[in-house]
């Protein structure tokens, strides 16, 4: 009887593969139908507001590297003029999808037959902190003056977050989807970490964001609970047990992937380290997650690195005894080895056989994970590291 059984669970398996592969396919289907649509509505509102003015081509607005204000004014700052005039602008500039572009000066508005960003190919987008920025500003902008306008346009722009995410709970960094490593699961410059802070302030309702209402709270909260267990899902592994996070995964594979010629896979030290600071906020970390954070730190103290000092002008590691710590931007997959790159898609692990453009042009070592380390110095108080813990690792 036993026999037969297994043999009918056996065949039962064999069967159902294949359906449930077919609705996780269908799933992404969908999602890449929904991305398709909303790219074609946006180009088809400039395409139709270009004709209406008889333009043949779009102008665009004016470049600048953080939108052109500060970004952390109190919210009292948007009942002034100046302030004003930077929401009225960010409301001009939000695509008819949602989001926002990146680099692009936001205190002055779109004007007519203008781009919504500098880079069309990053419009919208979540890199460089773009969209989640401006949904900051605007629920300050809403707390101070409760004009509606500001409320409606910071709803569109999270509902765009909430389609932006995958299936498997993670981000890309543009969407709707641009093709190319652009469609990553990306990790890389904040984009994760922004997206996850923003949501977890949300679900808080505190300070400026305690308009949202609850049926947002809960989607929101549904996406940081998604996004969390993808992480959980694709931190790495070496020898010694979990590591930290690459700066870009496949969308599909989740395997880390390559970016740009000079962002290959690997673990994205500085990102893992800023990321770290947004999952230590969660106020109930279940047992998995606690294990993730505390292995994470356990490699930052493993591969910090002491009596060097990154040159920020001449670009190279120098001998300086008493400096440090400071981390590689990447470390490599496995080996855990500082790891460099170049626009000719080279891998080096020697920054000075880097070429002078790239090393001066990227952050090739960082201090970043100090005050990652200083925040675990509190956060391991109230979760201390369990022999539970070490033993799952």
């Amino acid at each position: 009887m036993v026999r037969y059984l297994c043999g009918f669970a056996i065949v039962l398996i064999t069967f159902c593969q294949p359906l449930l592969f077919a609705a996780e396919d269908l799933v992404w289907q969908a999602y890449y139908q929904s991305s398709a649509e909303i790219k074609q509505a946006d180009e088809q509102a400039l395409a139709t507001e270009l004709h209406s003015l008889g333009m043949a081509h779009f102008n665009l607005p004016t470049a600048t590297r953080h939108f052109g204000f500060d970004i952390h004014a109190p919210d009292s700052w948007y009942k002034t003029a100046a302030g004003k005039q930077v929401a009225e602008a960010i409301l001009s500039l939000q695509t008819p999808s949602g989001g926002w572009s990146k680099r692009t000066d936001m205190t002055v508005a779109r004007s007519a037959g203008q781009h919504w960003g500098v880079e069309p190919k990053y419009v919208p987008t979540f890199d460089n902190s773009a969209t989640t920025t401006q949904l900051r500003v605007l629920a300050k902008a809403y707390q101070a003056t409760a004009e509606l306008r500001y409320k409606a346009a910071f709803y569109r722009g999270i509902h765009l977050i909430i389609q932006a995410q995958y299936p498997h709970g993670g981000w890309p960094q543009n969407y709707p989807l641009t093709g190319g490593y652009h469609d990553h699961v990306t990790l890389n410059d904040e984009v994760t970490e922004e997206i996850l802070s923003l949501l977890l302030a949300i679900t808080e309702a505190k300070q400026e964001f305690s308009f949202v209402d609850p049926e947002l709270q809960q989607a929101a909260e549904q996406a940081l609970t998604k996004g969390v267990a993808l992480l959980l899902r694709i931190q790495q592994r070496d020898n010694a047990g979990l590591s930290l996070w690459a700066a870009q995964y496949e969308h599909r594979s989740l395997l880390p992937a390559w970016a740009r010629a000079y962002e290959m896979p690997a673990l994205a030290v500085m990102e893992s380290a800023s990321l770290l600071e947004v999952l230590m906020q969660l106020p109930k970390p279940a047992d998995e997650l606690q294990q993730a954070i505390h292995s994470a730190v356990a490699w930052l103290k493993r591969h910090a690195i002491y009596d060097k000092h990154w040159h920020r002008t001449e670009r190279v590691l120098q001998d300086k005894p008493g400096a440090g710590p400071l981390w590689p931007r990447f470390a490599e997959l496995n080996s855990n080895r500082p790891i460099f790159g170049d626009r000719d898609n080279a891998l080096y692990y020697d920054v000075l056989q880097v070429s002078l453009e790239r090393r001066q042009g990227y952050a090739w070592y960082t201090e970043r994970p100090v005050q990652t380390l200083k925040q675990y110095q509190l956060w391991q108080q109230k979760f201390p590291l369990k022999a539970t813990n070490l033993a799952a690792d």
